[in-house]
């Protein structure tokens, strides 16, 4: 434990246990509430994140067991046919794919988090409100899906007649005798840990406190259970178990949850095995699960074949140092021992590439063009990405010494319409074409000189004090109040609201749409004259560069 002694200064708090065979470790370290001085002990609560997703997957591969599931089998057969699905290719979705994380669902960064929420919806409503599209079809790009793990517990509901937060208490957390865990996403379903949480504070990795950092998780089961350390510790050495029991009836459905699902393209590298994600190690064995929320970051890494498991939970948003750093310390990093083959010139996977886990559809799509990475050639056969020097083991897969091994290793591909695909972590990243990067940003940068343009227009009309012609100062208002409005909607979703309380804004944005296609053929049809036709034509202009802007981005729904 000398690696959290190291960090003990700079860490708010944490729990962690390794499990050496029958050997345990337990430490905690640090402040639960730093300016009251409560200090983590073992009756502190964390948030699990999205490690909340293996009660999921233990779940489904229990009604497996019970033949209540086929894993190969299409959805639908077990959704209630009134059920608003979000499926639009005809292509089926098996629960393997919602597994694999390949369903093509992609993402929303609205209503992930909420403060206060209006009131308590249902699975069944909260999945059909999403707002989510299946972009790719089936089983041909990993995006990292809420979604389809929600969709999955909504699925166990359907099929065991149970609510999912009943299911697993009594399949899961009985059973294992787990007394301190919470699921539901405010925590109703247990006051004590409800009580607890709120003894408990978030931090940022300069432990800055995260003021609100008590949120609702509406798909809940992707990431809501809250609990002590004790309770996941039993969890993993139920993992660990040899014979399965009590999780499974058979050892053979333990084995099973842990073989790989999938491997990384063209490779026999494991990625994920049903819903468990492969930590590259010294034994090639170790698969678990991170999890982050607002103001907590956590892991759960298990290798079954040497009887090891670790989990850190920390109160702070993206920490890596102990949740990533702990498990390569016990695991031990992959050595890759090269290839015979001829290596790749690297200069084929040079370009821009974004993560397939983006919103690919609403105003929240935007947020894609912020997360693009560059890979550049680094000599004949390596690569360089965010910094990050990446040398190439065997055709197409690269390794990095400079970060965690949990994110060291990319794979890149033929994508399945021929373009590049890189391959890393929970999350393909697509090929962008270096002339729609510009373009888009190009359309960016446009629209914020429009913006300026008409801010600039209104203080100079106002200075001026002269009458001139009337529509010029409304469509420039326009601009202002419509540039105001979208720089709104952009803070309120960063602040966590509902996405119903962001509607009404995305409707004025059509409104001014509207109104300026209006005031715009006015101004070219009516004002024939001279005498201020440049202004009246870059009026229109401006007009016209914010009104692409809200349809392309679809800064209207």
């Amino acid at each position: 434990m000398d690696y959290l002694k190291e960090h003990e200064g700079t860490a708010a708090g944490a729990a962690v246990i390794v499990i050496r065979e029958d050997d345990v470790n337990r430490k905690t370290i640090g402040f639960a509430d730093q300016e009251k001085q409560i200090r983590v002990d073992e009756e502190t609560v964390f948030e699990w994140g999205s490690i909340s997703k293996i009660l999921v997957w233990i779940s489904v591969f229990q009604l497996a067991e019970a033949e209540k599931i086929d894993l190969n089998e299409d959805v639908a057969r077990y959704l209630p046919p009134d059920f608003q699905s979000k499926e639009s290719d005809d292509e089926p979705v098996t629960m393997t794919h919602l597994m694999n994380h390949t369903a093509g669902f992609d993402d929303s960064y609205t209503d992930l988090m909420v403060l206060d929420p209006p009131e308590k919806a249902s699975l069944r409503e909260v999945l059909e409100a999403a707002d989510v599209r299946q972009v790719f079809p089936p089983g041909q790009i990993v995006a990292y899906s809420n979604y389809g793990t929600g969709l999955a517990a909504y699925i166990v509901e359907e099929v065991s007649g149970q609510d999912y937060r009943e299911y697993v208490r009594t399949h899961i957390f009985e059973p294992l005798h787990m007394t301190k865990t919470a699921i539901d996403p405010e925590q109703d379903d247990h006051p004590w840990v409800k009580k607890q949480r709120r003894k408990i504070q978030g931090y940022t990795e300069e432990r800055q406190l995260i003021e609100p950092n008590r949120y609702v998780i509406p798909i809940y089961p992707a990431g809501s259970v809250t609990g002590v350390a004790g309770d996941l510790q039993k969890l993993m050495q139920a993992l660990l178990g040899e014979d399965g029991k009590p999780l499974f009836t058979k050892k053979e459905t333990m084995d099973a949850l842990f073989l790989p699902s999938l491997y990384y393209p063209g490779t026999d590298v494991p990625r994920i095995a049903n819903g468990l994600f492969f930590l590259p190690s010294a034994s090639g064995l170790t698969f678990g699960h991170g999890g982050n929320t607002l103001a907590f970051s956590s892991s759960i890494y298990m290798d079954r074949a040497e009887g090891t498991g670790v989990l850190v939970l920390t109160n702070m948003a993206n920490e890596t140092s102990l949740t990533l750093g702990i498990p390569e310390l016990v695991f031990g990093r992959e050595r890759p021992q090269g290839s015979d083959m001829t290596l790749q010139n690297a200069s084929k996977w040079g370009g821009l590439y974004e993560p397939a886990r983006v919103p690919r559809h609403g105003f929240s799509k935007f947020y894609g063009l912020l997360l693009r990475s560059k890979a550049e050639p680094a000599g004949a056969h390596g690569l360089t990405m965010n910094g990050l020097r990446y040398t190439q083991t065997e055709p197409g897969v690269f390794v990095t010494e400079d970060d965690f091994s949990a994110f060291a290793l990319d794979v890149y591909s033929a994508g399945p319409e021929g373009e590049n695909l890189l391959s890393s972590g929970v999350s393909d990243l697509l090929y962008i074409p270096w002339a729609q990067h510009v373009l888009q940003w190009a359309a960016v940068v446009l629209a914020g000189v429009a913006f300026l343009f008409s801010a600039g227009f209104l203080i100079f009309s106002l200075l001026k004090r002269k009458p001139g012609n009337p529509l010029l100062p409304v469509q420039h208002g326009l601009n202002v109040l419509a540039g105001l409005n979208i720089i709104w909607i952009v803070y309120k979703t960063a602040s966590m609201t509902a996405y119903a309380s962001i509607q009404p804004f995305l409707a004025a944005n059509l409104l001014y749409v509207a109104g300026s296609v209006i005031i715009s053929s006015l101004l070219l049809i009516r004002q024939k004259g001279k005498q201020g036709r440049m202004i009246r034509l870059l009026s229109v202009v401006t007009a016209a560069v914010l009104c692409s802007n809200i349809f392309y981005w679809e800064f209207y729904h």
